[in-house]
C-alpha cells in the first residue's frame, strides 16, 4: 500500500510537513510505502491565460501540477496538509486543486480519486482555520466519499504558529495517531 502526503505550505519543512511526517511514520510502521512532497520545492501555477485547452488538448501551462496527479493517482492512501492563510486554504492548494478541473476524465475517476483524500488543516480559528476546513472538504462534495479531517490550531496548545513546533505539543501526537487509525478504518 502507498501513502503520498502532500504539505501545501509556502514554508519548508513547516507545521505542515512536520505533522504529516508524523501521519506517514505511523503508517510506515503498518507497512505502507510512504512519500512526502512539499509544494514548496515544487512549481505550481494556478490557471491563467488559457481558453481551456485542458479540456479538448492539453494544459498550455507547464510546471509540476501534471507530477503531482500522477503520484496521487498511484497512491492508496492521500493525506494533504492545508495551512490558513487570510482565512482560506492556501493559494498553493487552491492552484492544486484549480489545475485539477481537468485532469478527472470521468465521475468515475474523480470518486477513485476523492475516496483516497484526508485533510489536516493547520489554522487558528481567529484566523479562519474553521472557514478552511470547511474549504478543503466542501470542494469534495461531488464525491460519494467524506474524507477524514482534522484541524491543528495553535492557540488551543499556546503555541505560534510560526515557530513549526506544534508537532512538539504532547497532546498532538495522539490526535494524529487517532486520524491516521479512523484513515486506516476507513480503508476497510
Amino acid at each position: 500500500m502507498k501513502a503520498l502526503g502532500i504539505a501545501f505550505s509556502a514554508r519548508k519543512n513547516g507545521n505542515c510537513a512536520k505533522l504529516l511526517q508524523y501521519c506517514l511514520n505511523n503508517l510506515k510502521k503498518r507497512e505502507f510505502d510512504t512519500e512526502l512532497l512539499e509544494a514548496y520545492d515544487f512549481q505550481i501555477t494556478p490557471c491563467s491565460h488559457c481558453n481551456y485547452e485542458c479540456f479538448s488538448e492539453e494544459c498550455p501551462i507547464k510546471d509540476d501540477i501534471p507530477l503531482f496527479y500522477e503520484k496521487a493517482m498511484k497512491a492508496d492512501v492521500l493525506i494533504f496538509a492545508v495551512p490558513t492563510y487570510g482565512g482560506h486554504a492556501s493559494g498553493l492548494y487552491r492552484a492544486f486543486c484549480e489545475r485539477g478541473q481537468a485532469v478527472f476524465k470521468s465521475y468515475e475517476e474523480w470518486n477513485n480519486f476523492a475516496r483516497k483524500l484526508n485533510f489536516i488543516v493547520v489554522g487558528n480559528l481567529s484566523s479562519g482555520g474553521d472557514m478552511t476546513l470547511h474549504e478543503v472538504l466542501y470542494g469534495t462534495t461531488a464525491s460519494e466519499y467524506w474524507p477524514e479531517a482534522i484541524l491543528i490550531s495553535s492557540n488551543e496548545y499556546m503555541k505560534s504558529s510560526v515557530k513549526r513546533d506544534l508537532i512538539e505539543e504532547d497532546e498532538i501526537r495522539p490526535r494524529l495517531s487517532r486520524f491516521v487509525k479512523r484513515i486506516i478504518q476507513k480503508m476497510g
